[in-house]
């Protein structure tokens, strides 16, 4: 994820003074709570990281709240049970906030679908680079 988010000029930092948010999205910056759980982490990068690809250009002033957050939490949720995390109602509840219901997340699936597909090709892109970083510490 990292390599992509360079690749897409995303810069990422941790700062304790988004509390108590875990993560925003500033357009070509994502900060990150420090101090959560790796899968944690990961579903919030996952989640500003669909913020940043489809909400920080001119479709952002075509969508409300309600939309950017619903597509951003089912890109994290989709992205996190592809990669094996264990989701619960985390998401669903994310997006009951949000007032996102069914029929938004048919509206909006394709371009959910869409931006799932470019992180998990990001994320599997990287796994022989992890593999072959673990392989050399064995070494």
């Amino acid at each position: 994820m990292i390599a992509f988010l360079a690749q897409q000029n995303i810069k990422l930092e941790f700062n304790e003074k988004i509390a108590p948010a875990l993560g925003v999205s500033y357009g070509g910056k994502i900060a990150l709570l420090p101090g959560q759980s790796k899968a944690e982490e990961f579903t919030t990068l996952v989640h500003e990281t669909a913020h940043e690809l489809l909400h920080k250009a001119e479709r952002r002033t075509m969508t409300t709240a309600t939309v950017r957050e619903t597509e951003a939490e089912a890109v994290a949720f989709i992205v996190g049970q592809s990669v094996g995390l264990e989701m619960g109602t985390a998401s669903s509840d994310y997006i009951q906030m949000y007032a996102g219901n069914a029929a938004l997340l048919a509206e909006s699936l394709e371009v959910i679908q869409r931006t799932s597909a470019v992180i998990l090709a990001a994320i599997q892109a990287d796994e022989p680079t992890q593999q072959n970083e673990a392989v050399a510490e064995v070494a």
